[in-house]
């Protein structure tokens, strides 16, 4: 089984042995049955019993570590689990200096910065002196050259207007 590192344990929590995992790399806690922590002879494994979230990261109890002072032991130790727990980060591309291409108006301009809204990417460009936000949704992406950086865009009817026609 291949491991792959999660964080380390920040604190304990509370009298049972608790401890508090301070997450780096982002998992399925669900799938998490057991963490490896590593010791001098090598990474022992340590069977979850239940977990929580709080502010700080995720309060775990293992089955081995049912008092304060064992937990303390773990301390700054770092943490490991199977590594198709892992939650991949999907690598965002870099749309900077992409030049717009429209299907109906044309050259719109250069990308100058894009954003997350938490529903999508936006894309922000200056158009005949206005600022224009662009919502980066696969289904506008007509063509992508991404040896001349063009972006050839299909915006829906009257959404680039909407901007133009703003005072």
């Amino acid at each position: 089984m291949e491991l792959a590192s999660v964080g380390y344990f920040i604190k304990t929590h509370g009298v049972k042995g608790q401890i508090i995992l301070k997450i780096e790399h982002q998992f399925k806690e669900k799938d998490v049955k057991v963490l490896f922590i590593e010791t001098a002879t090598g990474k022992a494994p340590f069977f979850v019993n239940g977990y929580k979230n709080n502010n700080h990261g995720l309060i775990f109890s293992l089955e081995e570590i049912t008092s304060v002072e064992q937990a303390k032991k773990l301390i700054g130790k770092v943490v490991f689990i199977a590594k198709n727990i892992l939650i991949e980060k999907e690598e965002e591309f870099d749309w900077l200096d992409y030049i717009l291409i429209d299907k109906s108006l044309g050259e719109i301009g250069k990308i100058e910065s894009v954003s997350n809204n938490g529903q999508q990417l936006l894309l922000k460009l200056n158009y005949k002196n206005k600022e224009i936000l662009l919502p980066l949704v696969d289904s506008f992406i007509e063509k992508i050259d991404h040896d001349h950086k063009k972006l050839f865009f299909n915006a829906p009817d009257g959404l680039i207007n909407l901007y133009l026609s703003e005072e």
